[in-house]
């Protein structure tokens, strides 16, 4: 590992902080995740870059998170390198109706600024944890409103010639939890959105509202990653595992949340391996009495028990 130190440090120039086997715990909001080879925060798009191209020409896997909102890393970790952007690619500014915000920005403090700005029209995204970026890479939303129906255009950098694109709405191919940005071929680094002008006392009494309502639906006291499966066509996810009898179910330390079904939640220091096996659980029992097949929201990352690796294998990141 010193090696990696010194050319990382010493003969790329990097200027961020770098870690090595950093505990993944310490980044997800599930606060479970075994160590990353690499942990590193670059400081600008040149970091970035210096990062990238480490990545390649050493041959190390890489993967991008924002605060860790959707993930869940393996007991065994991440043998790659871990690049945070979220807290540095920050910087947002309002033009008019629309905004133009750096893919590191908490989507909730970006809320709250465009509201004392007399701008919303996006009430799906109020209490949603994570960046800017990853709202828009993942298409965060409601069944019928996301995302995507507010972004104008993105800033990314092609992760295999380092070069910038510009990609407007509709190279996105924007779907239910997805987008062309899913694929890692590119990273965010800004966001144009056009919202909607109301009154700000009026956005802030339905903030409240909505905020209100989600901490009456969701499990908000424990650890977790959020909606654990995406919704089925025509159906609800959490509908299907309340209705299968899985409430309440353990693992290990993991628990699918009284409140909401589709919410495994970290109750009493849950390793990974509690949490997939629990998926499974729930994925095999909710397939058997309705003959419907869950599949994760989550990004699963790292290496796996031979007993779940072909469950998560494609819905890794």
């Amino acid at each position: 590992m010193k090696s990696m130190d010194e050319k990382l440090l010493a003969k790329t120039g990097f200027k961020g902080p770098i870690f090595y086997s950093e505990p993944m715990f310490r980044h997800t909001s599930y606060r479970i995740g075994g160590p990353a080879r690499i942990f590193c925060v670059p400081q600008d798009v040149n970091d970035l870059k210096i990062a990238l191209n480490f990545s390649y020409q050493e041959g190390i896997p890489c993967y991008i998170i924002g605060n860790g909102t959707n993930l869940l890393v393996s007991d065994e970790g991440f043998d790659g390198m871990i690049i945070k952007i979220s807290g540095v690619f920050n910087g947002f500014q309002f033009l008019g109706e629309r905004v133009i915000a750096g893919a590191g920005t908490d989507l909730s403090f970006l809320i709250h600024q465009a509201a004392k700005n007399g701008l919303f029209g996006w009430h799906f995204a109020v209490g949603i944890p994570g960046t800017v970026a990853g709202a828009v890479v993942m298409n965060a939303g409601s069944s019928t409103l996301h995302m995507g129906q507010h972004v104008v255009k993105v800033w990314a950098l092609d992760c295999q010639t380092l070069d910038f694109v510009e990609m407007r709405k509709e190279d996105l191919c924007f779907q239910y939890r997805k987008s062309i940005l899913d694929t890692g071929k590119w990273i965010v680094l800004e966001v144009e959105l056009l919202l909607q002008r109301e009154e700000p006392e009026k956005i802030f009494s339905r903030i409240e509202e909505l905020l209100l309502r989600r901490k009456q639906v969701q499990p908000l006291n424990y650890p977790s990653a959020g909606s654990v499966f995406r919704n089925p066509d025509n159906a609800y996810a959490g509908k299907l595992i309340e209705d299968a009898g899985c409430k309440g179910w353990t693992e290990g330390g993991a628990m699918v949340s009284p409140v909401h079904a589709n919410f495994i939640v970290n109750y009493k220091g849950a390793r990974a391996i509690d949490v997939g096996r629990l998926m499974g659980r729930v994925r095999r029992v909710v397939e058997e009495k309705f003959g419907v097949c869950l599949e994760p929201e989550l990004k699963i990352i790292g290496n796996w028990p031979d007993e779940l690796a072909e469950f998560l294998r494609p819905y890794r990141g």
